[in-house]
């Protein structure tokens, strides 16, 4: 051996970030003052398509974070040791560095020595020049290696990647196998003594920005923020409550890692997934949310499939694989859409309280791309819940009012246009969208668009109206307002059925079909009809001077935006109903009751017959309403009515005679309905 007194210190130069080593198993018998100490540079590999075995291609590197630990093996045969295999390991830490490639620092404990494997020793010259076998392991960014205890480790290496959102990077483990031959005469070559690092797993990356409406909020260093942290499932779920379903997870997350073939291969188990918080600092990105799988890790079956579940600030949006599919057909070797080694699946997506926008690619750690809307709030429109409601000609526009509350804070949103009979689609002026899953609404529609909402000092909405002659163009005569239709349990609330009882109470949460807007007419019309006997007949009654009154009516009332009840304003007044001829009359009335209380008859019409023109003589009959019995259309019965209601036409036949009133009744038009019999008064 030399005199040399010099010490060789073994040092590595990564492109990922290194630090501290320990060395083991070192003999102190070597002479170390011979051909000097082992040297690396190290990188890690961040193109996986241009990985080749030969490394002809030229990938591109990334330095590791300041203060990574190492751990590596070296291996190298030297026959004057027994056994002569051998196998030294130590863990080093990476430096700093502003370029690609780190330096590790080791101590003097943890220094590796080309003369522990018999470089110096001239009856080792053949093993010599076969070279080190070089493997190492770290998670980037960690201070503590991952512990390889035994030599099977090496080659396989369990390794579960963590799933409950909690440091999900402390799984981001990266491997090198490249230095299988390296020489003591190309410790000069840095292509030679280069280290390469590749992940062996794959990662998924959520870029998640705040947008219009999240302006409450501290989380993020974005001009929108979040007012909590967001949730992100991995899962194939569809509702909030199955992402507990097994059946819905699809994340492969145990396995074992190969240091020695820089493979890992998954026991083909799932695993429910959260992913990880693990910037909110970045200036355009509110928070990235990160996943680290095993490769093979499907996403999306079909391109309607859900991959993830997204919660943010109680806004759930279901993130789906049409995009993030596409995007990986442009990538070699992503035929059966499944994550492959080394491959970073980044998705941005922007969230409105009004929805959410997304896009994603596939790139270098390499990138995926998706899309994804909120649900829209969609409508379907139509006229009268009963056979023979008509929709007036210019039913093309109504104004649509949503609120969160069953009986107040209606605000108008927009304006539909379309028509009700489904010959095209409704359209909103502008477009709306649930804000989140669990947020409940409660809609109206009114027509026409025009038409006034009024609030009193309770907060209680309200159509102000009034009787008025009948006239089907105008207000209010052609007044509709609009209520969703629910019917069976088809709507998901809060992870549970609600049936329709509980939709009209607590309103409908986010759906992506339509909901079913049903119209009614909001006030009543009455007509009256005036006949007599023959004019030959003892008790003959002129009409031709007649004058048709409503004693102790409503005049005026509230149609409520809460249930579409009226409720009278003026009562008990005496009305008189607009005559289109001395024997037709006929006005539209605020919906109201026919009886008192205690269910006596209340409502009566005062029919006052002229013997001219002058007025001078009169004749004054008097009915009351409530007993005209009517047979409602498919009833088997006739019954009384007691009020008249909404959205129905009342169409009275009055017989006058010199003694007595004969009438008849039926409903036709808004709601038809025949008049069972004649009922004298």
């Amino acid at each position: 051996m030399t005199g040399k007194n010099i010490i060789y210190t073994l040092i590595a130069s990564f492109v990922l970030a290194l630090s501290a080593c320990t060395s083991e198993d070192m003999s102190d018998s070597f002479d170390r003052t011979a051909d000097g100490t082992i040297d690396f540079n190290v990188g890690v590999e961040v193109s996986p398509a241009s990985r080749t075995i030969t490394r002809s291609a030229s990938p591109t590197y990334v330095a590791m974070q300041a203060g990574t630990q190492v751990r590596l093996k070296v291996d190298g045969v030297w026959n004057r040791k027994d056994p002569k295999n051998i196998s030294q390991k130590t863990t080093c830490t990476s430096e700093a560095t502003t370029s690609t490639v780190n330096k590790l620092s080791f101590s003097d404990e943890e220094t590796l020595y080309w003369d522990d494997y018999g470089t110096g020793d001239p009856d080792n010259q053949a093993n010599t020049d076969q070279g080190l076998r070089v493997l190492g392991v770290a998670v980037d960014g960690m201070s503590h290696a991952p512990e390889v205890n035994t030599e099977s480790e090496w080659e396989s290496l369990s390794w579960p990647v963590a799933i409950d959102g909690e440091n999900v990077l402390n799984s981001d483990i990266i491997v090198s196998n490249n230095l299988k031959a390296y020489k003591f005469a190309e410790r000069k070559d840095d292509e030679a003594k280069k280290m390469v690092f590749v992940h062996p797993l794959s990662k998924i990356t959520f870029n998640i920005t705040a947008g219009e409406g999240f302006t409450k909020g501290t989380i993020g260093a974005t001009v929108n923020k979040f007012e909590k942290e967001p949730i992100l499932w991995l899962t194939n779920a569809t509702t909030l409550a199955d992402i507990e379903k097994e059946a819905n997870n699809y994340v492969l997350a145990t396995g074992t890692v190969s240091i020695q073939k820089a493979v890992a291969e998954s026991d083909n188990k799932t695993s429910k997934y959260i992913a990880g918080t693990t910037s909110t600092s970045n200036q355009t990105i509110t928070v990235v949310k990160q996943a680290i799988v095993y490769p093979g890790t499907p996403l999306g079956a079909s391109d309607d499939a859900v991959i993830a579940v997204l919660n943010a600030d109680d806004n759930i949006y279901y993130i789906r694989a049409k995009e993030i599919r596409e995007a990986m057909t442009k990538v070699d070797g992503h035929a059966l859409f499944k994550t492959l080694p080394g491959y970073n699946y980044i998705i941005n997506i922007k969230v409105n309280k009004t929805g959410a926008r997304l896009t994603a690619t596939v790139a270098d750690w390499n990138e995926v791309n998706s899309d994804e809307v909120h649900p829209i709030i969609n409508v379907d429109a139509f006229i009268g819940d009963l056979a023979g409601n008509a929709s007036p000609e210019d039913f093309t526009a109504f104004t649509f009012w949503r609120s969160e509350k069953i009986a107040q804070d209606y605000q108008h949103e927009a304006t539909l246009t379309g028509t009700p009979d489904g010959t095209t689609d409704w359209t909103f002026s502008n477009t709306l969208y649930w804000t989140h899953h669990n947020q409940h609404y409660h809609f109206r529609g009114i027509f026409p668009t025009t038409t006034a909402v009024t609030t009193d000092t309770n907060g209680q909405q309200y159509v102000e109206v009034h009787n008025d002659a009948y006239s089907e163009k105008s207000f209010p005569s052609n007044f509709l307002m609009g209520m969703p239709e629910f019917s069976g349990k088809d709507y998901m609330c809060n992870n549970e059925d609600h049936d329709a009882v509980d939709m009209r109470i607590y309103g409908i949460c986010a759906r992506s079909s339509a909901i079913n807007m049903n119209f009614r007419y909001m006030m009543s019309q009455v007509e009256v009809k005036l006949s007599s006997s023959e004019t030959t007949a003892d008790n003959y009654v002129d009409l031709a001077e007649c004058q048709v009154e409503l004693v102790n009516i409503g005049t005026e009332g509230h149609i409520l935006l809460s249930d579409r009840s009226a409720v009278v304003m003026k009562d008990n007044q005496t009305y008189t109903l607009p005559g289109t001829s001395s024997t037709h009359y006929h006005g539209v009335i605020v919906p109201q009751a026919l009886v008192n209380a205690d269910k006596s008859n209340k409502v009566k019409f005062k029919i006052t017959v002229y013997d001219d023109a002058s007025h001078t003589n009169k004749d004054v009959y008097y009915a009351d309403v409530a007993p005209v019995k009517v047979k409602a259309l498919g009833a088997s019965t006739s019954e009384a009515v007691t009020a008249w209601e909404s959205g129905t036409h009342y169409v009275y036949n009055l017989k006058i005679t010199k003694t007595e009133i004969k009438a008849t009744a039926s409903l036709t038009d808004w709601k038809t309905v025949e008049a069972s019999e004649e009922v004298w008064f």
